[in-house]
Parts: structure tokens; sequence; C-alpha cells
């Protein structure tokens, strides 16, 4: 486990959930006391009962890059607390004869759903083995406790690199996956899905130019925010990249996401079209994205970190999520070359996407043969635009 993180078994303390254990769906009847309502003798329900109020574990994030996840537990804290107090108010209203008891167990039922799960998933983060392992089990109780309109940063991306494939290399069109190899000459477009609207921002890293803007650009007609309501095709239309000749080897690719503009980035690339930048590895902010940490084949991650202008120092951010299957197989799957939604309390997805750039013929087809098998040199590489159909194309620089 990262030694940045660390959990802390401590009392009420920031999470102050005490109590959010019950420990029994039956009412605890306080003896002597019962009160008249109507006809009716009803035994009072001793509310300070109905919830266990020890400590039970709760988190302490000691991290000086975890922000948006202290914004999580907070989140965490007071909807849980919602919870307990909705269930004193229960037990109060039936003591005072508001509600009756098929009600109060319907209610109290209702709540139990909610409640009794936490204090096992607070747990499951605790004891948690790796990050990954770490991260998927506090996004789990996130999204159990905190409502979706609480979740006001909420974001999920889901990307497709497509790929049409020259004659050479047999043709076609296919999803690529991570670290796939594409020949020289193979033409791409993405397809990018946003829920909700968002900002979207794609770059390449390149060995001569330093970093490439792919989107947002003028020239293809597509536009942020993405609307979130459908797909959107980068390049717009007819247009498509085409990877040229240059620089084989593997490709990586930046993706940032947002439902606010990036306004350190924006700003960035409008000097780029202003001409106030000719070249992008002139520019900090947009030079710097190369030096996000990448994770490589074997698993894997560059730990050098630079203030490049993103908030804070940037990592790779947000949550892979499944893809429902290699085979494609579950009711509505859509081939995409990877899904990603923010990590609890985060508003950014940042992520790397890779692939290995061959000549085509014979050396397409011995690196096809050897994918997902061994982890190849990063090197750089380019993509240029052009209209399919018509003669040339467009470097973009």
């Amino acid at each position: 486990m990262s030694q940045r993180r660390s959990f802390v078994h401590i009392g009420l303390g920031a999470l102050a959930v005490a109590g959010i254990a019950l420990l029994s769906a039956s009412c605890v009847v306080k003896s002597p006391g019962s009160v008249a309502c109507g006809e009716e003798q009803r035994p009072t329900i001793d509310c300070s009962s109905e919830t266990a109020t020890g400590d039970i574990g709760v988190l302490n994030l000691a991290s000086d890059s975890a922000t948006f996840e202290d914004v999580a537990i907070r989140r965490i804290s007071a909807e849980t607390e919602k919870y307990v107090a909705a269930h004193t108010r229960l037990c109060r209203d039936y003591n005072a004869c508001a509600i009756d008891k098929a009600k109060y167990d319907e209610e109290k039922k209702a709540l139990l759903k909610l409640l009794t799960p936490v204090s096992a998933m607070i747990a499951a983060v605790k004891q948690a083995s790796s990050e990954e392992e770490r991260q998927a089990a506090l996004d789990a109780l996130y999204q159990h406790t905190v409502p979706e309109a609480e979740r006001k940063e909420e974001l999920t991306l889901t990307l497709s690199m497509e790929a049409e494939l020259p004659e050479s290399a047999g043709g076609g069109v296919r999803t690529v996956k991570p670290d796939e190899p594409l020949p020289t000459n193979t033409r791409v477009f993405f397809k990018v899905d946003v829920k909700p609207r968002a900002y979207v921002y794609i770059f390449q890293n390149n060995a001569s130019s330093g970093l490439t803007v792919l989107f947002p650009d003028e020239r293809i007609g597509t536009k942020n925010p993405l609307d979130g309501s459908h797909e959107a095709r980068i390049p717009n239309g007819d247009l498509r990249f085409r990877l040229n000749e240059k620089d084989l080897g593997f490709e990586d690719i930046y993706i940032a996401a947002s439902r606010t503009p990036l306004q350190n980035l924006d700003e960035a690339l409008a000097r780029v079209r202003d001409g106030k930048v000719t070249r992008i590895k002139d520019d900090k902010l947009l030079d710097g994205m190369k030096h996000l940490p990448v994770e490589h084949v074997a698993g894997k991650k560059d730990s050098k970190c630079r203030d490049v202008g993103l908030e804070r120092c940037p990592r790779i951010r947000g949550l892979e999520l499944d893809l429902g299957g290699a085979s494609g197989s579950k009711p509505g799957f859509k081939p995409a070359s990877f899904v990603a939604r923010t990590e609890p309390g985060d508003g950014l997805i940042m992520k790397v996407f890779s692939f290995e750039h061959t000549n085509e013929g014979g050396a397409y087809k011995d690196a096809a043969a050897k994918y997902a098998r061994l982890p190849a040199p990063k090197t750089r590489g380019g993509l240029l635009i052009e209209r399919a159909r018509t003669r040339g194309g467009l470097l973009i620089e």
C-alpha cells in the first residue's frame, strides 16, 4: 500500500458517524413504559438504544494530495449523519403516535438497508492491501452512501480510439486496446461519451514537438464542452487523424476531462491559437504534461511529479471501470478503449492511453503477434489530421 496514506482507528473524529451500525432490526422496548395512541396501548421504544454508539473504525486520510478524498469523507459523514438523524426522528414519531407500527417498520427497513453495510465498507477501506483495492473500496462506500445529487463533480468518460487499418494490415476498423500495435497510415478517430456535460482535452506526446493538441482544435468541428446527451466523434464528420511515418514506437495519448473548464489549460491552448506559442513544447504548462506519471505494461508507475498548474501536482486520476467483458456479450455492451469515472470527491479524469506505432507489413504483423505478452520501450510518434477522400493533410503542432 502507498506510504503516502494511512488509516487511523479513531473515535467520532472526522467522520462522526458512531452509531451507524444498527444492531437489530427489531424494536428495543423500554420497560416499563408505554403510550396510549387512541385506543392502542403502544410500548415505547428506547430511541437511544436503537443504534450502536461505539467506535466503528472511521477513516483518516493522512496525505498531502488527498484533498478530494477529504471531500468524499466529509460527504460520507454528512450523509450518514442524516440517515442516523432520520432514524432517530422516525423512532420519536412512533413514540409520539405520529406514525403507526407498519409505517415505522417500513421506513426503518429502508434506513437499515442504507446504514447496515457502512461499517463493513469502512473496514474494507481500512484493511485494503493495495492502492487499487483501497480506491475500489472507498468508491463503493462513496457510491453507496452519498446520493448522486451530492456527487457534484462526478463524471464518467468512455473513450474509444477507432482505427481504420491500411490494406497492408488487412484493412477494417477496430477499437484499439491499450498498447495495441498500429501500423503507419492507420486512420484514427475517437468516440467520446461523457456523462454529464463535460470539457475534454486530448493530447499526444511527440518526440519532435513535445505535446500535440488533438482536441480541442477549431479545425475539426467538435467543440468543448461535449454535450453529454450523445456520443461525440473527434474529429467530426469525415475528418480523421492519420498515423504518419515518423517516430516509430510507443505513443502516449493524454486525456483530461472535467465538468468545468480547466482554465490554465484553456489559456495555454489560446496562446497556441494566437500564435504566441509556435511550438507546444515551448509552453511550460503543455510541455509539463509529459511529466505525468505513466503506468507501463508491467504495472510500474513513474513516481516523478511536477506541478504544471492543473490544480495540484498531476497524477493519473480516475477509476477505470469494467468494460463488460472481453467478449462483449453483455446486453448493451459497446466496445471501448477505456471507461473511467472520477474518484470520490474528485472532479478530474486524467489518463494516458498508449499504442505501439510500427511500420507497415512485416513489422506490424510481428508486433501484433507479440501483443500483450512483452512490454516494449517507450518512444515517441506523431499523428497527422487529414480529410477523407482528399489529398494532403494538416500536421497539428
